[in-house]
């Protein structure tokens, strides 16, 4: 063993602890900067928000890291400036939507940014987070797909009582399905072929109780693209490019998909059946109920949105508050002032102001709160029909419709970008805060 008396042996072996000290510390702020990654992109944030976020934490970690991100694939590239080094984790994950553990994520996230936890005490609360079971049991999803295509049938696709128990069966249908997806992977490439097979031959078969195109339309609802193209659009006018086209290409061909599979499912029909089927996406054929039961019907579609997207029971109250005032809105510039073009714009500006501002106030992650009035704002139902018309060779109306999409996309991308400024002028420099 060596003396403790060699001159410089104590200053030398000091200097190696503090080494390897800080080699340890150095890959725990990059472990932790990886599982950041992994769990906004699974969980649902923005990728041009999660770039923006993922670049404040390195800086606040003092960690060299350029990070480009596209759907499912993130690259962080760790550079070392003195040591002239670099290298490139690539993470691929799913895109998903739960939006409970990424407001566990974003709190957590503000605590690190204000200094009250340290990364050695984050690492092991972000990975409790990520292994956490979720807050909805599987039976209350299926059973929630339901309850979302009866009550949309009535507020969104003008359908009557008949119209909505059909739809409620149907979507029960969707959902088993859904389940069915998670556990054989080998399904889930089929999945959506499947349930608008299904839901189109079933619809077909009980149009002569109910309006096929509410009907149709409600059980696939989750499956609509709307808050796909919607979020391409807002990555595309935020620079995004890669990301944006991405998610708008995607958007478009699920459309395309689920208006196929629907059209598939009533020619199945009509070939059984032996006589034709009057079944158009139509909405104009549907006699829907008194726009006064929307008030009833409506709450309880934004708690079952809000089930869908995993956002805890005790956030219901505010989300249906912030969705039913953007709502309200929507009602008033389209059904009152006859201002279809302006009626997105302003609903989506006050939703984003209201829940910018009630993020601001309470601490609650923005894009929660306002997730679910967004999907109420979507016009994803508008993409399928618009396809369908296509493939009925009605070129001019699908033409027309598929136009309607894409500028009410824009129409909620503005909005949004507008009272986010108004909120943040200067942006968040230093919070985390996730909005849209």
């Amino acid at each position: 063993m060596p003396e403790t008396g060699i001159p410089g042996y104590s200053k030398k072996s000091v200097e190696q602890k503090n080494i390897v000290h800080a080699i340890d510390l150095l890959l725990l702020h990059q472990r932790f900067l990886i599982l950041l990654a992994k769990a906004l992109m699974v969980y649902g944030s923005p990728l041009h928000y999660l770039e923006d976020n993922l670049g404040r934490i390195a800086r606040l970690l003092d960690l060299e890291v350029t990070v480009s991100a596209i759907p499912g694939l993130i690259l962080l590239s760790f550079e070392d400036s003195v040591t002239h080094t670099s290298e490139t984790k690539v993470i691929r994950c799913a895109n998903g939507w739960d939006m409970h553990r990424l407001d566990e994520t974003n709190q957590l996230l503000r605590r690190v940014v204000h200094g009250k936890i340290d990364i050695p005490m984050a690492v092991p609360l972000l990975e409790e987070i990520m292994t956490a079971k979720p807050i909805y049991a599987w039976y209350w999803q299926v059973l929630n797909w339901g309850v979302i295509s009866w009550t949309l049938c009535l507020v969104c696709f003008d359908g009557s009582w008949k119209d909505s128990g059909i739809s409620l069966a149907l979507g029960l249908m969707a959902g088993c399905l859904n389940l069915a997806a998670q556990k054989f992977s080998g399904y889930t490439n089929f999945f959506e072929v499947s349930v608008s097979i299904l839901t189109g031959l079933f619809g077909a078969a009980l149009s002569q109780w109910g309006c096929f195109g509410a009907t149709s339309l409600s059980a696939t609802v989750v499956l609509l693209p709307g808050l796909v193209m919607t979020t391409g659009v807002i990555e595309l006018s935020s620079r995004h490019m890669i990301a944006g086209t991405v998610r708008i290409f995607y958007a478009l061909l699920l459309a395309f998909i689920i208006a196929y599979g629907l059209l598939i499912g009533v020619q199945i029909y009509n070939q059984m059946a032996g006589h034709e089927v009057d079944a158009l996406l139509d909405l104009t054929q549907c006699r829907g109920l008194s726009k006064w039961t929307w008030f009833g019907s409506f709450p309880l579609g934004i708690i079952s949105i809000s089930v869908l997207v995993n956002i805890h029971w005790r956030h219901w109250i505010s989300v249906t508050v912030v969705a039913g005032i953007s709502y309200g809105v929507f009602w008033l510039f389209k059904f009152h002032l006859l201002l279809d073009d302006l009626a997105p714009v302003v609903a989506s500006f006050v939703l984003g102001l209201v829940a910018n501002t009630w993020s601001k106030f309470t601490g609650q992650t923005a894009y929660m709160i306002l997730l679910p009035g967004e999907m109420f704002l979507v016009p994803g139902s508008v993409g399928v029909r618009g396809f369908a018309s296509l493939l009925s060779k009605d070129g001019a109306q699908g033409a027309q419709l598929a136009m309607q999409m894409i500028t009410t996309c824009l129409s909620i991308m503005i909005g949004l970008f507008a009272s986010t400024f108004l909120v943040y002028p200067k942006g968040k420099r230093n919070s985390a805060i996730l909005t849209v």
